[in-house]
């Protein structure tokens, strides 16, 4: 049970980093990415109202009943369906879907004063020398979460893997002199 935990967690977060550099690379150059990634806006300039390009019906309209306020989503095309991208009262979340509309996962980013307070004194309970940069909420269909938090240290980075009140270290890194 923990060995496939951990590779879907670990999945979660190989799909984490490709989202976040696709969505870097787009807000820094405004330019279409190469490859397999397809950016999507149904607000577009000349599209019809409603138009989402590429993005399959049933996942347009699972989007629409669950993120009825959110009106200035991209979408990108990835291997296993899409992936919504829209910020929501100062969360940025990556929602993604299967081809046919199936939730596949909701990743929530924020700064440590969005955290929950009682995720926070787990962290900072050890780290407390570590400010928090960012974190990274995972939640699968089923509801179970996964938090993965970014620490800054001195001289030190450390991702940290939260689930079920367990903390792992994920990643270390040596900061550069």
């Amino acid at each position: 049970m923990k060995k496939v935990f951990l590779s879907c967690v670990s999945g979660i977060c190989l799909l984490i980093s490709t989202v976040i550099a696709a969505n870097g690379q787009l807000a820094s150059n405004h330019v279409r990415p190469p490859g397999r990634f397809i950016i999507l806006n149904k607000t577009e300039p000349g599209n019809s109202p409603g138009f989402v390009g590429r993005v399959n019906p049933p996942v347009i309209r699972n989007f629409l009943k669950t993120y009825k306020d959110v009106s200035d989503e991209k979408w990108i095309e990835v291997k296993e369906g899409f992936v919504a991208m829209f910020n929501y009262k100062g969360v940025d979340y990556r929602v993604a879907y299967s081809k046919n509309g199936n939730l596949l996962r909701t990743i929530r980013s924020y700064n440590e004063e969005k955290m929950q307070p009682d995720m926070r004194h787990i962290v900072k309970s050890t780290y407390y020398d570590y400010g928090i940069t960012r974190v990274h909420e995972i939640e699968t269909p089923q509801g179970l979460v996964t938090y993965v938090v970014q620490l800054a240290g001195k001289k030190e980075l450390i991702n940290l893997r939260i689930y079920d009140g367990e903390m792992e270290v994920m990643e270390k890194f040596n900061k550069s002199k």
